[in-house]
């Protein structure tokens, strides 16, 4: 067992973390502005103070060994703890507290960025930095505050809380209506489907949830994010199964339609994600009870 002087240091951990990021020593050295060879000896050095294997070397490269795994995780968190405490005491006595967001590419053009004003209204000793990020959340993104994520449902991801289940509303231009509106259900084989191309199966699940039973007709262009979808629609190159909540503003001010009030519920949902040790945070508290306010005020 290690005593307090054996303790690994900060820097050993730290190289620790980017060669297991990397799984590979000279991408680590890049990374931490440093020779390959002094990654090597601090790895050699925990090694020993471990007194066991964190990486198994092959041929092809290396990989995380057994105890690398199990000791991965919780090094990562320690660090975050370390981080988030030093910089919670150098802005304890500032006039503004800074909050970190990392929230999908939609979420944040189509949501959040035209309410985040109303929030610093309420909470102007709380200054927000957005950054985007989209997919699961990575282990080693300690420097958020809070995350956003549309993912499948699930009652096992860590220190996540769903915020709503998704619910998604086909829409178009009031133009591409007028030329080729939507009367009945069957009006749809008619027109372009626009893809989600990171979830291709989208309108298939519509297909089958409307029963219908056709061949789809797809627009030319397929899109990664739904803030893209929403512009493809708004030009009129076709429909689009878009967010409720996100769309919300382009119904009302009469840039989309709704035609026959078309909606599907997923098996997706919008969950929020904060380490467990950031959650007596006051900024957090303040924005998560904000959120929910907010979101279900405009979806309902």
């Amino acid at each position: 067992m290690l005593n307090e002087a054996n303790l690994p240091s900060i820097k050993a951990l730290r190289t620790f973390v980017a060669v297991a990021n990397n799984l590979s020593f000279s991408k680590a050295a890049k990374e931490l502005f440093v020779t390959q060879g002094a990654v090597s000896k601090q790895i050699s050095v925990l090694e020993q103070q471990l007194q066991q294997p964190l990486f198994s070397r092959h041929l092809n490269g290396i990989k995380l060994s057994s105890a690398g795994e199990s000791y991965l995780p919780k090094i990562i968190e320690a660090l975050e703890i370390i981080q988030y405490a030093t910089t919670s005491l150098n802005t304890k006595d500032h006039a503004q507290e800074v909050l970190t967001l990392n929230v999908t590419p939609s979420f944040a053009s189509l949501w959040l960025v035209p309410r985040i004003e109303a929030f610093h209204h309420l909470n102007n000793k709380i200054q927000v930095s957005i950054k985007t990020g989209d997919g699961p959340i990575n282990q080693t993104n300690g420097d958020s505050d809070l995350s956003i994520r549309c993912l499948p449902i699930s009652a096992h991801y860590e220190n996540a809380t769903l915020l709503r289940r998704e619910c998604l509303v086909l829409v178009a231009s009031p133009e591409l209506m007028m030329n080729n509106p939507i009367t009945c259900i069957e009006d749809i084989k008619k027109q372009a489907l626009i893809p989600h191309i990171t979830r291709p199966h989208l309108w298939e699940q519509f297909k089958k949830y409307k029963g219908l039973v056709y061949s789809s007709q797809y627009s030319a262009t397929g899109f990664e994010h739904f803030y893209m979808s929403l512009e493809a629609a708004k030009d009129g190159l076709g429909v689009a199964l878009l967010p409720d909540f996100m769309v919300e503003g382009a119904l009302q001010s009469g840039d989309l339609v709704n035609p026959l009030n078309l909606s599907m519920q997923t098996s997706y949902g919008y969950y929020v994600f904060v380490p467990s040790y950031r959650l007596s945070s006051r900024k957090i508290y303040e924005f998560s009870r904000w959120l929910s306010h907010r979101l279900g005020k405009d979806c309902n």
